[in-house]
């Protein structure tokens, strides 16, 4: 059993929130700050943004989805030295956030922070917590941006049914295309056939072009499913990702017999899905993009 989430104080200029909210909720610690980061855990939780001068002050809150250590330029100081500054990185979901036309007149202003901030990155006491949480806004704003910027060919765009999955395919290439759209219906960077060390992983998932994978899956019709599992431990090592196999009814026992053997470091971190599972998937995320707003 998961131990109570906590709730911490992320403290940073209004310029760095500005691109973790472009990317789509990111992010990052330094590498001082390692020990933070491993405590943290993952949809328990949750963060408070704080913004420094000229706001000075609370203007929203999140949850911490995913944990990534990543060694990409990502922040203006990051790319202006182009070296990496933050390291330890996370996404988060935003909870409630003023919308950043008001930040300066309506921030959260409690006086119990203000010698706070200097420390930065910080876990918070229930009694602030409290205090913080009767006063964060109801809901986060339109124009608060939450989509990755991609430059280039890999750039968001809307693909027809009909191109991504050709009617004659074979039924590992239409999984491996069914993932792909999924993940672009949901803003994601998306790749396939992606190099791992000497092989090579199905289908990656990035927040934005040159980060590590968030997600990675593994379509597994025939052939070697320990081989299939193997390339998702080494994703899991490597970047830190959620994985997931997908596969047949009939792989889930074999898959789950490996998780509690030889791939028991992965036990927690697999999911598995069914090709079905997929197919709806697919189903409901396209019905629900093409549906008038």
């Amino acid at each position: 059993m998961s131990a109570p989430g906590k709730f911490w104080l992320v403290v940073g200029t209004p310029e760095n929130w500005h691109t973790a909210f472009d990317y789509g909720g990111i992010w990052g610690l330094r590498g001082s700050q390692e020990r933070y980061w491993t405590e943290m855990q993952e949809n328990l939780d949750v963060i408070f943004f704080y913004v420094t001068a000229s706001v000075s002050g609370v203007v929203g809150s999140g949850l911490v989805r995913t944990k990534l250590h990543q060694l990409s330029p990502l922040w203006l100081e990051e790319r202006a030295k182009n070296q990496v500054v933050w390291p330890f990185r996370f996404e988060f979901d935003v909870i409630s956030c003023l919308p950043p036309a008001v930040w300066q007149d309506q921030r959260i202003a409690i006086e119990e922070l203000k010698s706070r901030v200097r420390s930065g990155f910080q876990e918070l006491e229930p009694t602030l917590v409290r205090k913080l949480s009767a006063l964060m806004p109801s809901s986060r704003p339109d124009d608060l941006v939450m989509i990755p910027r991609v430059v280039g060919p890999t750039a968001e765009r809307v693909v027809r049914l009909e191109e991504a999955i050709p009617p004659k395919e074979d039924a590992h290439k239409r999984a491996q295309n069914l993932v792909s759209e999924i993940g672009r219906l949901q803003k994601f960077v998306v790749e396939t056939e992606v190099a791992l060390e000497n092989r090579r992983v199905d289908v990656v998932w990035r927040r934005v072009q040159r980060s590590a994978p968030s997600y990675v899956f593994e379509v597994q019709i025939s052939g070697n499913i320990t081989e299939a599992m193997s390339k998702l431990k080494y994703a899991y090592e490597m970047w830190n990702s959620h994985i997931f196999l997908v596969g047949k009814p009939e792989h889930k026992a074999p898959a789950i017999q490996l998780c509690d053997g030889a791939f028991h470091e992965i036990r927690e971190r697999m999911r598995f899905l069914e090709l079905a599972e997929v197919e709806e998937l697919h189903r409901r995320k396209t019905a629900y993009c093409s549906a008038p707003r």
